[in-house]
């Protein structure tokens, strides 16, 4: 009865000891966080943002750029484990840096070092071209080359 007690203690052991280690690596291979939702967000004038810049929205997860091509919108919400880079990290129209983990970003949110494990998703711009106001649809997932002239 011993020698039985002992042979099942040890598969149990076992078992258990490669699940433990196991955890992080599951835990490493979950789905990437989807955008926090913003919907349609008033970003301020044009004239606001020079070319070459890149700005957080206030507190919301999202930033507006400004590059030779056009306006573009992209979320900040770390592909890592969902962190609102607004609020926890840095953005500027060098790059943007989750200040959770340390994930980074270029300026067009093409990743560039981990832990993130995803680009930034991109969302639609829209210019009201008799007043220059800017508004981003964060309901519109667009391609990350996609810009909105002035």
């Amino acid at each position: 009865m011993k020698a039985d007690w002992c042979a099942n203690r040890r598969v149990f052991l076992r078992v258990v000891g490669t699940s433990v280690a196991a955890a992080p690596l599951l835990a490493c291979s979950s789905a990437v966080p989807e955008p926090d939702a913003v919907g349609q967000v008033d970003a301020g004038l044009t004239s606001s943002y020079p070319v070459g810049s890149l700005e957080a929205i206030g507190n919301l997860a999202v930033a507006l750029g400004h590059d030779a091509e056009g306006f573009y919108a992209l979320t900040l919400t770390c592909t890592h484990q969902g962190c609102n880079i607004a609020t926890r990290g840095a953005v500027s129209g060098t790059g943007i840096v989750c200040g959770c983990h340390g994930a980074t970003f270029d300026a067009n949110g093409h990743m560039t070092g981990g832990p993130a494990r995803a680009d930034l998703t991109h969302f639609a711009v829209k210019i009201d071209a008799a007043t220059g106001a800017i508004t981003i649809d964060g309901a519109t997932r667009v391609a990350a080359d996609v810009r909105t002239p002035a």
